[in-house]
């Protein structure tokens, strides 16, 4: 495929990512904002006031907010992308909390605790060093194992690893593969001559989404982000690449289950989807036991919180399309 029909992907224009803002004067210094960025997106101002660097690679996760003491930090611009293959479709997007609760008459209600936890819940990146019981290892395993599956298939499986050298011999591994590809997708003449016949090969625009190259990935290069986030336990969930509806669909039901339930029982979680990466290390899937027709889809680390990582932040409102009873033609609600 000629560079011309990808270079929108590869070299997206009009990329704003997001920007945040820090009120001086509320401020306390206390750096959690620096500490829960996983991008690294903050610095310091000739003041100490935390400030967004000139380049940065914020895609509005808005975790900096929820662990500021003293709210001190506010939404400036989400990420968006004007034009070309990644555009923000609609464009622009409305950032929002959930809407209030109301019952079946339409009264003000209260979220359930269950509700709650879907909402309040935030990928934790920050660790005690604390390990985690087996005990409740084994019941945030049991809700992906009783997580639904297309015709009962439960295309799972689960490598669990608690070991800190293996943990670290994978996070070398992902680290190896990453740093190359952003080194080459960095470089005109490599990203031409490398990327894209790998991108015919097996097509993945995601991957060179500018969230993700500029700034997971990036990070990632740059050994300001371990892969999988210093945390005590590194759940692998690895599906049959036959499941019904394909192992992508099974691990990210299998895996919500396993998030919300580690919530409940006061532990954090983060998805890890860069685990993919150890397919691209055929010896190290090897030693972690997994062969053809398993693939790693995706992984959950857990662990202790380090410090409060949770809370309700706004997300992007598409508009919904409804269909309702008598209706002549389609609603669009924004």
């Amino acid at each position: 495929m000629p560079w011309e029909n990808l270079k929108s992907m590869f070299r997206p224009e009009t990329v704003h990512m997001g920007v945040m803002k820090a009120d001086a004067e509320k401020c306390v210094r206390c750096g959690l904002c620096f500490e829960n960025c996983p991008l690294r997106a903050w610095e310091r101002d000739e003041d100490g006031a935390p400030k967004m660097t000139a380049k940065c690679g914020c895609f509005s996760c808005f975790n900096c907010m929820v662990v500021c003491p003293t709210d001190a930090i506010s939404i400036v611009d989400g990420y968006h992308v004007d034009e070309g293959f990644y555009r923000t479709d609609p464009h622009p997007l409305p950032n929002r909390m959930p809407c209030e609760p109301k019952d079946a008459r339409g009264n003000p209600a209260e979220w359930t605790p269950t509700e709650r936890d879907m909402y309040e819940r935030r990928s934790v990146r920050n660790f005690k060093d604390d390990p985690v019981p087996e005990t409740l290892i084994r019941r945030v395993l049991e809700a992906g194992r009783f997580a639904p599956s297309g015709g009962n298939c439960q295309p799972w499986k689960f490598v669990v690893v608690t070991d800190k050298a293996l943990i670290q011999e994978m996070d070398a591994s992902v680290y190896a593969v990453l740093a190359g590809m952003h080194a080459m997708y960095k470089n005109d003449e490599q990203a031409k001559t490398m990327l894209v016949p790998m991108y015919e090969a097996r097509p993945s625009p995601g991957l060179y989404d500018p969230r993700v190259i500029q700034g997971g990935v990036a990070s990632i290069a740059a050994a300001v982000l371990p892969p999988f986030l210093k945390a005590p336990v590194v759940i692998l969930v690895a599906c049959d690449e036959r499941a019904i509806g394909g192992p992508q669909i099974a691990a990210g039901i299998c895996g919500q289950n396993m998030i919300l339930a580690a919530k409940a029982i006061g532990l954090g979680a983060c998805w890890i989807g860069f685990s993919q990466v150890i397919e691209m290390v055929p010896p190290l899937k090897a030693k972690l036991g997994l062969a053809s027709p398993w693939v790693i889809s995706t992984a959950v680390v857990l662990g202790y919180p380090k410090f409060k990582q949770e809370g309700i932040v706004p997300r992007e409102l598409r508009p919904i399309t409804w269909f309702r009873e008598g209706s002549k033609a389609p609603e669009i609600e924004e």
